[in-house]
């Protein structure tokens, strides 16, 4: 529904749209000016590309934690991630068109990225998304990859992966039901549950649109972007932010391309050496917990590179942080699934583990205080770590980052021993 709506929102764009560096923003901002309703479809176009990126991030976890790759959907699977790269891509090169300084610098931070590639590899990459280099050919190939290549491929991965779904019908998820699905006709039931979902959806991005219009950035000149921190958006930060780990700097870089570049080859091939026949969420600790380390990091990196553009950051800190990270979240997983060990070795059975797992959800107040004070916690004590190894700014207030970290970790203690006596009052019912 996403794509659909990006789809006539683009065409309408490019009714006005020129593809030229001197033309391309005056073009952007005649549309938010003096075309009816121009601001609202811009808007409705940028918030739809982010939209369609996290729905893609969402549904990526969803289909981890149900284990819908397991045998014989392992194409499946596969299919799923290329289209998360198209769909990344999408956002890569649409955010360049409109010539902001924003959207120039951010882009020129990406294929400075991509430059790092080894050897022949990166002259072949930079050609196919940068043609002879200028800034003209820059902005003609991305028009053209972003309204003709990257649909079409879109649309075939589309087709290959709804082929495989009428082959292979819906994923058995312990999680949902107990046997099988039940058959249910896609016309007209499937498609009017769809139908009502994608006009909510719409509906809601139309209303974000209205209430929160996009101003559109200063027009990218060379003495404009001298003074502005280039950071790409959002979705690309968390790589962003683990490159900028200063023992990934200098000859480093390659490493940390590496490291990146191993994270997704694992996750493209999870169902080729995930071939375990166990589905149930609570008999599989280690890929759980994988699972929410993933989520974890990618949140924290993501958050931290926004709060610390153009930093490098020290070795120390990004153990502590990143390190720091991965202990709460085995630690967590290590109680959670020692509770769910004891439970099904009591005579009161194995309904435990849902309690635990319920318990957050059912105190959503305490919780959302918590992941509050837990984004708190992480922000001041990567900025004092950041001042006790000489990093520090002088914008950063030591003592009350101190006093702030103090507070916020015996804040997130209480709440912790509320959910829990909170946990021991079900359990006892």
């Amino acid at each position: 529904m996403i794509f659909l709506v990006q789809g006539l929102a683009g065409m309408f764009m490019l009714l006005y749209y020129s593809p030229l560096p001197d033309q391309a923003y005056s073009s952007t901002a005649y549309v938010f000016k003096n075309v009816p309703l121009g601001q609202l479809i811009e808007t409705l176009h940028l918030y739809g590309a982010y939209a369609m990126i996290l729905l893609a991030f969402m549904h990526l976890m969803r289909n981890y934690f149900a284990n819908v790759h397991k045998k014989p959907r392992e194409l499946m699977w596969v299919a799923g991630m290329l289209l998360g790269f198209v769909v990344l891509g999408f956002g890569l090169t649409g955010y360049l068109l409109p010539w902001t300084v924003v959207s120039k610098s951010a882009t020129d931070v990406a294929i400075g990225m991509l430059g790092l590639l080894p050897g022949q590899l990166s002259g072949l990459v930079k050609f196919l998304m940068t043609g002879s280099g200028s800034d003209a050919a820059l902005l003609r190939r991305f028009v053209t990859i972003h309204t003709v290549v990257l649909p079409a491929a879109f649309l075939s991965l589309f087709g290959i992966k709804f082929y495989l779904f009428e082959t292979h019908e819906s994923a058995y998820i312990p999680a949902f039901v107990k046997d099988h699905f039940n058959e249910v006709e896609w016309f007209p039931k499937v498609f009017l549950y769809l139908a009502m979902i994608g006009g909510v959806l719409v509906s809601v991005l139309l209303a974000v649109s209205a209430l929160f219009p996009f101003s559109l950035p200063p027009q990218y000149t060379p003495e404009a972007a001298a003074s502005y921190v280039s950071q790409p958006e959002w979705y690309f930060l968390w790589m962003y932010q683990v490159l900028k780990f200063s023992f990934f700097e200098g000859p480093g870089i390659y490493l940390g391309l590496g490291v990146i570049t191993l994270f997704f080859v694992l996750l493209i091939l999870l169902p080729f050496y995930d071939r375990g026949k166990e589905r149930k969420l609570g008999s599989r600790p280690f890929f759980t917990t994988i699972g929410v380390l993933i989520i974890a990091e990618l949140i924290t990196l993501t958050i931290w590179g926004y709060l610390t553009p153009g930093q490098v950051i020290p070795d120390l800190q990004a153990v502590t942080v990143v390190g720091g990270v991965a202990v709460v979240v085995f630690g967590l997983s290590w109680l959670v699934f020692r509770r769910r060990r004891e439970a099904r070795a009591s005579p009161s059975g194995g309904g435990a583990l849902a309690k635990v797992l319920i318990t957050p959800f059912a105190h959503m107040r305490l919780t959302g205080v918590f992941v509050l004070l837990l984004i708190v916690a992480s922000v001041t004590l990567a900025s004092l770590t950041n001042c006790l190894f000489g990093q520090c700014s002088g914008q950063v207030p030591l003592v009350p980052s101190a006093i702030l970290f103090i507070i916020s970790v015996c804040s997130m203690t209480l709440i912790t021993r509320s959910l829990g006596a909170a946990y021991e009052r079900s359990a006892r019912v």
